[in-house]
């Protein structure tokens, strides 16, 4: 093995995996969580914190954030996630 195939490896062998990148989801029940963040895939309570309060209702009593689309963190190999945010 030459020299620049021994240091392609060697450098190849450090690259970092992938880290956590955004995932966006919809607000499709409330008050009893459901996130859809794919065809197959519905996040409830147990799998989100949140920095803000996304329960939040109107005079009428209407969930002002039903229906939006949200921005997720996922952290523990993608097994739970933090909504930080609301799109509009």
């Amino acid at each position: 093995m030459d020299g620049i195939t021994e240091l392609a490896k060697l450098l190849k062998e450090r690259e970092n995996e992938k880290g956590y990148s955004p995932i966006f989801g919809t607000i499709i029940e409330l008050p009893n969580t459901k996130i859809r963040i794919s065809d197959k895939i519905i996040l409830t309570d147990s799998y989100i914190k949140t920095l803000f309060d996304f329960k939040q209702q109107n005079a009428d009593n209407e969930y002002i954030y039903l229906g939006s689309k949200v921005l997720l963190l996922p952290y523990q190999n993608n097994q739970k996630f933090i909504m930080i945010g609301v799109l509009r």
